[in-house]
């Protein structure tokens, strides 16, 4: 994990601006750029620790990262996927002192921290920046639950076409894309075996629903496999 000045430096031009802090002050985001620091994560390097102290707030500006979560028997399992322009770490920012799950790029990352106590202080001195912050973490979490609650509604078939429509609809924006997570990966996201996630993935690909090379993924058949999500 590299640390270095962020590009352009500046808060009011970045994704800042029409994020979160979009209800800050000129004044206030110059109090932002000087109080955060930028990094670079490779894949699979761990960007936040479970249990390790929070010491900031972490803005992705480029990359995917997975949120996941050791269990007391050590088992870890993933709980969502991080994309640029999310607060990542927000569920647990106010609840507790130490992370509450592993912060993992996926993708090689980009992503500002800014200081903890910065927050706090913006918080008690500028009540639409803290309600703008509070929404922001309900958005989250109301995300978070859904998603969970949809995956196990669904069938083994849906699950996995949901995750295959997630990343082709909201995360690529694309019907050809790149897996970053392995077949394992997905597994633990919606909880199943790997072994059903590889016999669904052959069959998706028997039926002319989808083409797979290595990690890239054609989306074949939309129609087909948006019903599958909803139905299968």
């Amino acid at each position: 994990m590299n640390q270095n000045f962020c590009p352009g430096n500046i808060c009011a031009e970045c994704g800042f601006r029409s994020s979160v802090f979009s209800k800050l002050s000129d004044e206030q985001l110059n109090q932002l750029t000087a109080n955060k620091t930028f990094h670079y994560a490779k894949k699979g390097e761990t960007i936040a620790k479970q249990d390790s102290p929070i010491k900031g707030f972490i803005f992705l500006r480029v990359g995917l990262a997975k949120l996941t979560r050791v269990n007391p028997d050590g088992r870890e399992q993933i709980i969502g996927i991080a994309t640029p322009n999310d607060f990542v770490g927000l569920l647990s920012i106010f609840s507790s002192k130490n992370y509450q799950y592993n912060i993992i790029a996926i993708e090689d990352c980009e992503y500002c921290c800014v200081d903890y106590n910065l927050v706090i202080n913006l918080i008690s001195t500028n009540g639409d920046f803290a309600k703008t912050l509070l929404e922001k973490i309900s958005q989250v979490a109301d995300l978070m639950m859904g998603t969970r609650l949809d995956l196990e509604l669904r069938q083994l078939r849906g699950r996995v076409a949901f995750i295959i429509c997630y990343f082709g609809n909201e995360v690529y924006k694309s019907h050809k894309f790149s897996l970053p997570i392995s077949r394992r990966e997905i597994a633990e996201l919606i909880d199943m075996r790997v072994e059903n996630v590889v016999r669904i993935l052959s069959e998706f690909r028997r039926d002319n629903i989808i083409r797979i090379e290595g990690t890239t993924i054609e989306i074949v058949d939309p129609e087909k496999l948006r019903w599958i999500k909803m139905h299968g």
